[in-house]
């Protein structure tokens, strides 16, 4: 099984080219069913583990309705599968970037390797902020709006899913200044763009945290605070880099 990475110069066949993808897909598939195995093993306590934040909320312990003989299996499984998706994540990241690198010519390699290491870190500080800062202001407006009027007796696999979409959200988002870095490499960004169109991508960040989970005004700046510093950010990161890039490309004086 070809996993090993082509060089720059190295030519190869379509067909040796799909000999090493399906080899990395049956590396990554590995992973996460491994992963899943483990998570479905574990159900039970990371449930209760993401069972605290609602806990907390309506303020006593909090147990999942069940409708059907087989909810229980199917939110087990689901969970086994966020969990696989979140720790297989590191394993993805190289298998991809490993099969696209050799297309970049070797001083563009040299400046993609600690932006691939980055990814991984960024998506977990992500979840971490989505899980400390955004999941209890969410489920607080959720789980009082016309508090009077209904009994809650929430379904485990909904109540997981809206956790796992939000933290992935999240997640997703704080690896914007590596996307945009990663764009401007390849020119289909700049920072003297996103300075002249700030405006039009605050209201386009706006939009973005409207549509994350959590509807109320609390989750909503929860959220896009966080875009817009990150907006920003990226503004910063490309610039430097782009100015670094104009350096290493002047040649160096002679005589």
């Amino acid at each position: 099984m070809r996993t090993r990475r082509a060089a720059h110069d190295e030519e190869l066949s379509l067909v040796e080219h799909l000999d090493e993808l399906r080899s990395r897909l049956i590396v990554t598939l590995t992973a996460l069913t491994i992963a899943v195995g483990v998570g479905f093993w574990r159900s039970q306590t990371i449930l209760e583990f993401l069972a605290r934040p609602g806990s907390d909320v309506l303020h006593h312990k909090l147990k999942f309705l069940v409708l059907n003989p087989t909810d229980a299996f199917m939110t087990s499984l689901s969970i086994s599968l966020d969990f696989a998706l979140l720790v297989s994540l590191p394993v993805a990241s190289y298998q991809i970037y490993a099969y696209v690198i050799p297309a970049f010519a070797p001083e563009h390699q040299r400046a993609m390797r600690p932006l691939v290491a980055a990814i991984p870190g960024l998506f977990l500080l992500g979840v971490a902020f989505g899980w400390f800062m955004v999941l209890k202001p969410a489920l607080e407006f959720l789980l009082t709006f016309n508090q009077g009027a209904f009994s809650y007796q929430l379904q485990a696999q909904p109540y997981v899913q809206f956790i796992a979409l939000l933290l992935a959200a999240m997640g997703i988002i704080f690896e914007m200044p590596v996307v945009m870095l990663v764009l401007a490499r390849v020119h289909l960004v700049t920072a003297r763009g996103m300075r002249r169109h700030w405006r039009v991508a605050t209201v386009g960040l706006a939009f973005v945290a409207f549509i994350l989970p959590g509807p109320d005004i609390a989750s909503f700046f929860a959220e896009f605070i966080p875009l817009l510093v990150l907006y920003w950010l990226s503004y910063f990161v490309v610039k430097a880099a782009e100015l670094r890039w104009k350096d290493d490309s002047e040649p160096e004086p002679t005589g």
